[in-house]
């Protein structure tokens, strides 16, 4: 490829421009187009979008948008950024003075360089609005064996992008290496049908993080920063939707943090005092109906999976805080588990019905790609429900008033499990 920047060229003068502006439609194309709410506050996800995408032709770009798809008349210009470690141009653009519950359509790129396809989003409703919507469900798309090149994942894609969804929740592990670029251009490439349309509100995995003890231990590789669009240090963060609030955290790389005394949120860190504020101004505000947490280290695990140290850090602040349902990934099984406050575990009248539970839900969901792991979690006291058998599965989750249902499929598209909460 040749690389051409605002102030330079890898080729020698008028040559160089000449070939890559005659040449740039052939093979230049935005790709790995993925929305994203990046704005703090409860209002951001009604009021703005974040778009972004890559590209390997350098002149300035746009996203076009309205809510007319044969009409985009509002734009955004945007200088793309070189990723050294992608070799690609990444840009960012933020779409504000959206109206909410509203759909608008959208397509970025540059005549010069080539446009995407027309795709569409719709904005939340107002914050404390009662109207329903529905969520993905997704962790574990880590690309090793058996899911190398996302053939797994690609087929969850597009089983998850036929809902009428309104984003999606990713719990982690979204590439098998953190540091390997090409790893997290093919994991956006496969999942664009699904990402330019619903924001892909995600958290980092073990996988994605820094494993070795050096200053950046648990910390994303420099490559997360290049791609990703998301609120505030991007790892600790919330947002509204509707009458719904959302925490997602970074769990790090616990089993290893474990061994070092270094796991994440212990009551003095930064994060655990943003968590813990967080949580307090949630559970105040007469807008905010449930609140869901989600990362990828489980809260309750069977096996090697379960790491102490981190049930000992969160769940005592879950419970205080009566957080409603709390999902993450990390084991390649789903299991769902019993309503659990303290050390007690509230039976369910019935198998799927969470009526006005005392505890906290606990759900992981970390088989939409990653190699199949055992089974076993029928053994632990708080199981609920789990496989008899090794499958893939997503959820679609969907939030109405007062009720919170939650439905699992196997990668086929078949129902292996669903459940209601009640308030």
């Amino acid at each position: 490829m040749i690389r051409i920047t605002p102030t330079g060229f890898s080729m020698s003068g008028l040559t160089a421009l000449l070939f890559l502006l005659i040449s740039a439609p052939l093979f230049s194309k935005p790709t790995g187009i993925h929305l994203s709410w990046n704005q703090r506050g409860g209002e951001a996800a009604s009021g703005s979008m974040g778009v972004t995408w890559m590209d390997d032709f350098w002149a300035p770009a746009m996203v076009r948008f309205g809510t007319d798809s044969a009409d985009l008349d509002r734009k955004v210009r945007v200088m793309p950024r070189y990723s050294d470690a992608l070799e690609l141009y990444v840009l960012k653009a933020t779409l504000r003075n959206l109206r909410p519950g509203t759909s608008y359509f959208y397509k970025v790129g540059s005549d010069e360089g080539g446009w995407s396809p027309v795709y569409r989003f719709r904005t939340a409703p107002e914050p404390g609005s009662d109207a329903p919507f529905t969520v993905g469900v997704w962790s574990d798309t880590q690309n090793n064996k058996g899911n190398i090149r996302f053939e797994q994942s690609d087929t969850i894609v597009s089983r998850i992008a036929k809902y009428p969804l309104d984003f999606t929740l990713h719990t982690g592990d979204i590439v098998e290496n953190g540091s390997v670029a090409e790893s997290w251009k093919n994991f956006f490439s496969v999942a664009e049908p699904l990402n330019a349309r619903f924001p892909f509100m995600s958290v980092t995995g073990n996988h994605d993080v820094v494993n070795d003890t050096t200053s950046r231990f648990q910390r994303p590789f420099p490559v997360f920063y290049d791609l990703f669009n998301l609120p505030g240090d991007q790892l600790n963060y919330s947002y509204r939707y509707g009458n719904t609030h959302f925490i997602a955290i970074n769990s790090g790389y616990a089993q290893g943090a474990s061994k070092v005394g270094k796991v994440l949120f212990s009551p003095d860190s930064p994060e655990y005092r943003w968590l813990e504020k967080d949580l307090a101004a949630a559970r105040k505000d007469p807008k905010v109906r449930w609140i869901i947490m989600y990362f990828h280290y489980p809260v309750y695990s069977f096996g090697f999976s379960h790491v102490p140290e981190w049930q000992g850090r969160l769940k005592p602040i879950i419970d205080r805080f009566t957080v409603d349902l709390v999902i993450s990934g990390h084991r390649h099984v789903y299991e769902r588990h019993a309503a659990v406050r303290g050390s007690r575990i509230f039976p369910l009248p019935e198998k799927g019905l969470y009526d006005k539970p005392e505890g906290t839900v606990y759900v992981t969901n970390g088989s939409c790609g990653g190699s199949l792991q055992g089974l076993g979690g029928d053994k632990l006291p708080t199981m609920v429900f789990t496989p008899a058998v090794k499958i893939y599965t997503y959820g679609i989750m969907r939030i109405d008033g007062y009720r919170l249902q939650f439905e699992v499929f196997d990668k086929k598209g078949q129902a292996i499990d669903q459940f209601e909460i009640r308030k």
